[in-house]
């Protein structure tokens, strides 16, 4: 399509030339025998072409209307010599070599990449830029395929959300339940013993509690059938832990004063 045609429609329309669809007026004047101006048709064919391609209100654009409008906007902003961007949400299309006058497609000598955020850069192929409906076509899947995969990730995190909220709840709700639970054992015990406050007791705590020698203890928690826990003790070695209720309560059985044949 010569840009001179396309010049001339233009300077015709003047001031309302973004009213109307510049390409397919030049198209139908080609057809009608028109090769470098309007003047090279009536002015009444001129005119009556023009009538048919006015530019619906930027309300009532389809999208590939409104797609091309965007397009053409950021050909017009870029400055000579850089490539045109055209965005929206996490797509973008940049564009080299599309001429600034007609906007026909397709442009032979441009070339179209699109990116999408989190993924790499894709050139299109000629096929893909041919027409306009082509080009919105190609575009529109990659919008597609971004907003999918955003919905996908906003439903993940929104679960994980809910999932930290219900895991705190029930933090609270078993804070709560173990509370309670040691208050009921610090009144079920003796008031002079510590054994709230440490769930497990070390051999020397045990032999202290029994009044019998450390060496004692192993044997000892061995015969009630106490077994140990092992975790790091002050000395950074790993120390025996005897839980301290089931001493307790072995304690009790132990015949002599305190014992409680109840409990045997």
């Amino acid at each position: 399509m010569s840009d001179n045609l396309v010049s001339s429609i233009s300077l015709a329309l003047g001031d309302s030339a973004d009213e109307y669809d510049i390409d397919s007026i030049a198209e139908a004047l080609r057809d009608a025998g028109a090769v470098e101006g309007v003047d090279d048709v009536s002015g009444e064919t001129f005119w009556d072409i023009v009538a048919q391609n006015v530019l619906p209100s930027g309300e009532d654009l389809s999208p590939l209307d409104q797609f091309k409008a965007e397009v053409k906007r950021a050909v017009e902003g870029a400055a000579a010599g850089e490539r045109a961007v055209w965005r929206r949400g996490g797509v973008s299309l940049e564009i080299a070599g599309h001429s600034r006058v007609s906007t026909m497609m397709p442009q032979v000598v441009a070339t179209y990449r699109v990116t999408v955020v989190g993924g790499g850069t894709v050139r299109l192929t000629s096929d893909e830029v041919s027409s306009w409906a082509r080009l919105w076509e190609t575009v529109e899947s990659y919008l597609r395929d971004w907003t999918s995969a955003v919905e996908e990730r906003r439903r993940v995190y929104e679960a994980a959300v809910r999932a930290a909220e219900a895991a705190r709840a029930a933090a609270s709700t078993a804070a709560v339940a173990a509370d309670r639970a040691r208050r009921e054992l610090a009144a079920l015990q003796p008031p002079d013993e510590d054994l709230v406050r440490h769930g497990t007791m070390s051999r020397d705590e045990v032999a202290r509690y029994l009044n019998i020698a450390p060496g004692s203890v192993r044997r000892q928690m061995s015969r009630w059938g106490i077994e140990a826990e092992y975790a790091l003790g002050p000395s950074g070695r790993a120390e025996a832990r005897y839980p301290a209720v089931a001493v307790q309560a072995s304690a009790a059985r132990r015949p002599g004063r305190g014992h409680r044949s109840d409990l045997a």
